[in-house]
């Protein structure tokens, strides 16, 4: 029990391993990335379905695409909705970038950041990359540097679901392969 209470408090206390911080002139980028065993295809199509995105994701429930969309386009719009713990919220988010077997990227409109995925044919499999990339303006940096130590818990708990989900992808694209 008190393992389990320590884990949970290093998540919010301290940044994640692997996870690289970038400051750039308009923000910051949090990005990671690992091999998988898997052809860009099989992966494409698993970090592409918004509807099933809760299957990998430590915040992410699930999603639905809106307006008519059924899958990754440029412009497309779908809403996400995410949980902690007993907190349940929906994200309106937008596709940004949706070029198939590279790169898939989303704004989350209204706390502002884009999140996305680069993925590049490797001799081990598929290089994926997970990133968040927030400006300083959005709505969430601006949260978290007002909230100060507040909301740097937050923060570092979004971190962790990078290396969690790459693992979770992981370990369902290389299980799928095997069979």
């Amino acid at each position: 029990m008190v393992g389990a209470v320590n884990a949970t408090l290093r998540r919010f206390l301290r940044p994640p391993e692997g996870v690289v911080r970038t400051r750039t002139d308009h923000g910051m980028t949090d990005e990671m990335a690992i091999v998988i065993d898997a052809a860009p295809q099989e992966l494409w199509d698993l970090i592409t379905d918004v509807t099933g995105m809760g299957r990998w994701s430590t915040e992410n429930r699930r999603g639905r695409w809106l307006g008519g969309a059924s899958g990754p386009q440029a412009g497309a719009w779908f809403v996400g909705v995410n949980r902690i713990g007993p907190v349940v919220w929906v994200t309106p988010c937008e596709v940004t970038v949706a070029k198939p077997l590279e790169h898939f990227e989303f704004q989350v409109h209204i706390v502002g950041p884009r999140w996305g995925y680069r993925l590049e044919p490797d001799p081990g499999g598929t290089l994926i990359t997970e990133y968040r990339d927030w400006s300083y303006s959005s709505g969430f940096n601006r949260l978290l540097r007002w909230s100060g130590p507040l909301g740097k818990p937050r923060d570092n708990h979004a971190l962790h679901g990078i290396p969690e989900t790459l693992r979770a992808l992981k370990q369902h694209a290389e299980s799928r392969s095997r069979t």
